[in-house]
């Protein structure tokens, strides 16, 4: 077996496998948003989408996306070693960010990362806060006085990575790539145009990036702000997923308060690069 290249149509067709049992495959449906990406820039780089060429591989939907550093997995089966195959086929010679691995796939991930003898950087859980469009179209609330709402821009970049406590070496490209390529929303003050609170759908299908500045924080602006991408999306057809590590206590209770229900697991894991520490040049 080796690893075969995806192309847009091929991860419609996939998309379209995981609406089954639903929600049971939501994280692999919208990770497969990464189609809404090709189509905007067909040729966007660093971006990788493999299956494995065998029949089975496609009729199970089973994908491997490398955007950049991070890795992104799916498939509708975890017990036949397909997916331990696909990973044992990549170069993780510079290192991954294996980015919310469903619960399902982590044994595939872990046998892959032992047999390897790959170091971990870390290796961090989090629950699946989860709720249906449905839900989330009751959650649209108007600003509080004297704010607004906005869809962020690409000049809001520098201080939500600033501010972003996962901000790295090549975030600063992400973080204008997902405000050019996703639903997110911004809190700005109506006599400054401040920016004070945001959020923002990652790739995998996720809120993430949710931050409120230190100045304006303990007044519900979180809150705020997940209820109103929220509804965005709910208003497009998507349900909504966020993830929140279980030490998180502040965030858990919000998004529990709101509404959301915790419906599996998903797991964060860095790898250490085999060759020494590697750069991204600017721009990608």
């Amino acid at each position: 077996m080796k690893l075969e290249v995806l192309c847009l149509e091929d991860l419609q067709a996939f998309q379209s496998l995981y609406k089954q049992c639903w929600p049971k495959y939501c994280q692999e449906y919208y990770c497969l948003n990464f189609i809404e990406f090709l189509k905007q820039e067909p040729h966007i780089k660093n971006l990788k989408l493999f299956t494995l060429d065998t029949t089975q591989a496609r009729e199970e939907g089973l994908f491997v996306i490398v955007d950049r550093y991070q890795l992104f997995v799916g498939g509708l089966n975890n017990t036949n070693g397909l997916l331990q195959k696909a990973l044992d086929l990549l170069d993780w010679s510079n290192g991954f960010k294996c980015s919310s691995i469903p619960a399902r796939h982590i044994s595939a991930l872990e046998q892959v990362v032992e047999s390897k003898k790959l170091s971990l950087i870390f290796k961090d859980p989090t629950e699946l806060f989860y709720m249906t469009a449905k839900e989330a179209l009751k959650l649209k609330v108007e600003p509080p006085s004297g704010f607004y709402f906005k869809r962020l821009s690409v000049a809001d970049a520098s201080l939500v990575n600033d501010e972003w406590p996962n901000h790295h070496l090549g975030s600063l490209y992400f973080i204008e790539r997902q405000i050019r390529m996703c639903v997110s929303v911004g809190l700005y003050e109506e006599h400054s145009h401040q920016l004070v609170a945001w959020c923002i759908r990652l790739q995998g299908g996720y809120l993430g990036a949710l931050q409120v500045k230190e100045s304006h924080k303990r007044r519900g602006f979180g809150s705020l702000v997940t209820r109103e991408i929220s509804h965005i999306l709910a208003s497009h057809g998507h349900d909504v997923m966020a993830l929140v590590g279980p030490n998180n206590k502040a965030s858990c209770g919000m998004f529990t308060k709101l509404g959301f229900t915790v419906i599996d697991q998903c797991v964060w894991l860095r790898t250490e690069p085999t060759n020494g520490p590697f750069t991204w040049p600017d721009g990608e």
